[in-house]
């Protein structure tokens, strides 16, 4: 019997995805996440003349208190999220793996390149466009669904929060509230709308923990024991 035409499109990056998500996969995905933006937040906390209107994000990696939880949040985070990437890789997602990959290497770039390093610029700018990218292919790939919509809407709105703030529309000087938005829709994306969601991860495995409990086996072993019992 010939297969169904949907399973030869895991390789075009087309169709539908394949099912499901791994707990390691979720682990990454979370750990990238986490790491990145908490090292912002602690940065921010630990830099009392940091301005949101005046500065950049990348200021945090070259100040003394806050550099190293600014830096190595990006690089873990980054690191993390390569290894998020691969295993989505492995669910059949090839073009979008590599996309978030790439965008990963760039984002822990910028924090192995601080301000002070030529690569630094690069690094960023990849992150930011690699992201919106990530964004547009998956949405559009999954288009037919409601999470993928959402995505792909992600990709436009990115793009214009960057329009607007060089064509003078934001009233700040500094880059850090413009770069925040794409680094919330991409927490967003590996949360909730990505095709491997932690969200979901995390939902199926409490459903999983809450159906392995059987009141009337509390052995959890099933078919042993009389019915009749009444243990």
């Amino acid at each position: 019997m010939a297969p169904p035409p949907t399973a030869d499109r895991s390789d075009a990056d087309g169709g539908s995805d394949s099912p499901g998500i791994t707990r390691i996969t979720a682990v990454f995905g979370a750990a990238a996440t986490v790491l990145s933006l908490g090292g912002i937040a602690l940065g921010v906390l630990l830099d009392p003349t940091f301005s949101w209107t005046t500065d950049a994000l990348s200021d945090l990696g070259v100040r003394d208190g806050s550099a190293p939880a600014f830096n190595w949040g990006l690089i873990g985070g980054g690191a993390a999220g390569v290894l998020y990437a691969a295993d989505l890789g492995r669910g059949g997602r090839s073009l979008r793996a590599a996309l978030l990959a790439l965008a990963m290497i760039a984002m822990a770039g910028v924090g192995v390149f601080d301000l002070t390093e030529p690569l630094h610029g690069p690094a960023a700018i990849g992150f930011y466009g690699l992201i919106t990218l990530v964004f547009a292919v998956d949405g559009w790939t999954r288009r037919g669904e409601a999470t993928g919509r959402v995505a792909l809407a992600f990709a436009p709105v990115h793009v214009a929060v960057w329009a607007t703030f060089v064509a003078g529309w934001w009233p700040v000087t500094g880059l850090a509230l413009p770069e925040l938005p794409g680094a919330l829709m991409l927490a967003a994306w590996v949360w909730v709308v990505g095709p491997a969601p932690v969200s979901g991860a995390a939902r199926s495995r409490a459903g999983e923990s809450g159906g392995s409990s059987e009141p009337d086996d509390p052995s959890g072993s099933s078919g042993s024991g009389d019915p009749t019992d009444g243990h």
